[in-house]
């Protein structure tokens, strides 16, 4: 691992302590294993062996980066043609432009595939509260950096995050805990600096060491699998989506390396005899063979052996294994999708061809179907009240027009892995000609409008024509 790899330091967990919060149960130990599977510098990729002169050494194994493979698969067809919404017009057309406008969609892709990898990831209001103006964006937080304060059954509703900042040119940690006040009844963001181990005075950074978000929703949202926590009872972070997949990764990759060894050991070679070998004369004077250039690795000086016939080239071609190797490293791809929710033939390296509609594949990909909506349910909910709370926070600091209680904001999935959109557009306007689904619900259901702007554009007593 690397030298610069991030912990939270004691005087970090000293200050939660102070707070009169206690820490969550360590999971850190997981976490880097995770982390060491998802980077492929677990030790297991280390293969250690003895040589000739009977001292041990390490080879590297190949590998696939079959953990990152999992999660950046997940996070695409999770959140690549995600969207947002929200029943009130106002606040539906803000939330919309400032998630386009700041890059929001690719920010939440990366969290989940990090969240994904080491069970838990996070996301929080940041504000940067100016005199001239002030503005709020969303950061994304690695679960190394999540500290979870107030959590139960229902989840996390009080979390701090701990992170490196930069100070004048010094590295300093930061933390910044997201507390419900019982007072205002409303979210604070306490930020708290070090430098060297040793507080900074919120002045000399310019930074509000108690800021009232004036919001009564959570600033936060913690990003999680659905898959249950078995490694650690009664924790608020969760597993690794590749938790129970490692044995097959270990195969996969043992298999990989595999097929290379066997294509790179047993190549053909040819062997020449001294006959066959041109030589000159060097500067020295002593005569030396002319190299064949880069070819040179795959030709060899003859030996006589009863098995070659003296003054004639002989090929070493042995047969290679590689068709049964390959059936282990497909057995391993199978294994790999099934235990990572995505169904035995998702990885398969022999398909014809990748997903299409759900159409075509339901009957083989009902786990991909099940295990995605599960994955939605269990990201949507925080991440909506998240933005909900964006939304009211950018109203009361950022004089963005907003209707004052404005309707929550909902997350919109992309569903054309699991149900076919074309097929169902066709029908909804089917029934729409029936008369038997107002006009106005083709416009909120596939093109993420507000009830109000879908009547407005689409009111019942317009005509339907042939391409709507």
């Amino acid at each position: 691992m690397a030298d610069n790899r991030f912990e939270v330091p004691a005087y970090v967990r000293a200050e939660v302590a102070r707070r009169g919060y206690a820490m969550p149960p360590d999971m850190s130990e997981h976490v880097e294993r995770w982390y060491q599977w998802y980077t492929a510098s677990h030790p297991f990729y280390d293969d250690p062996y003895v040589g000739v002169d009977g001292k041990r050494h390490k080879r590297r194994k190949l590998s696939l980066r079959p953990a990152r493979r999992v999660c950046r698969e997940w996070a695409s067809l999770i959140a690549n043609e995600m969207a947002v919404r929200s029943d009130s017009p106002r606040a539906n057309a803000w939330v919309r432009s400032w998630c386009s406008r700041t890059g929001f969609y690719t920010l939440f892709q990366r969290g989940v595939e990090r969240a994904f990898a080491m069970g838990t990831g996070a996301m929080a209001l940041w504000f940067d509260v100016r005199d001239e103006a002030t503005s709020v964006r969303v950061r994304r937080y690695d679960a190394k950096m999540v500290i979870p304060l107030t959590w139960d059954e229902d989840g996390t509703t009080e979390c701090a995050f701990c992170t490196r900042v930069t100070v004048q040119g010094k590295q300093a940690v930061q933390l910044q805990v997201h507390a419900l006040d019982r007072e205002t009844g409303t979210y604070h963001v306490a930020t708290k600096v070090w430098r060297d181990g040793v507080p900074v005075p919120p002045d000399a950074l310019g930074i509000i060491a108690d800021f009232d978000t004036g919001c009564a929703s959570p600033t936060f949202c913690l990003l999680s699998p659905a898959i249950d926590n078995t490694v650690q009872d009664t924790s608020p972070y969760g597993v690794s989506v590749f938790e129970d997949a490692v044995d097959a990764m270990r195969m996969l990759d043992t298999a990989w390396t595999a097929l290379y060894d066997e294509t790179d050991l047993l190549r053909a070679v040819l062997m020449l005899p001294d006959t066959m070998i041109d030589v000159r004369r060097g500067p020295d004077g002593t005569r030396r063979a002319v190299p064949f250039g880069e070819r040179e690795q795959r030709l060899y000086r003859l030996v006589d052996s009863p098995v070659t016939e003296a003054g004639k080239p002989y090929a070493f071609a042995p047969a290679m294994r590689t068709a049964s190797i390959h059936e282990v490293y497909a057995d391993a791809c199978a294994a790999l999708g099934d235990e990572c929710g995505f169904g035995s033939q998702y990885f398969q390296p022999d398909k014809s061809g990748g997903l299409k509609t759900a159409t075509e594949v339901s009957a083989d990909n009902s786990a991909l179907m099940r295990n995605i909506r599960n994955h939605e349910n269990a990201l949507g909910r925080g991440l909506g009240l998240l933005l909900t709370s964006l939304v009211e926070c950018a109203r009361l600091h950022c004089a963005a027009d907003v209707e004052e209680g404005a309707a929550p904001v909902e997350v919109i999935w992309d569903d054309s892995i699991i149900t076919d959109t074309s097929a169902e557009k066709a029908q909804m306007l089917t029934e729409i000609s029936a008369g038997i689904v107002p006009r106005w619900m083709y416009l909120a259901r596939f093109y993420g409008m507000s009830e109000e702007e879908a009547r407005t554009l689409a009111p019942e007593e317009a005509v339907l024509d042939a391409g709507f």
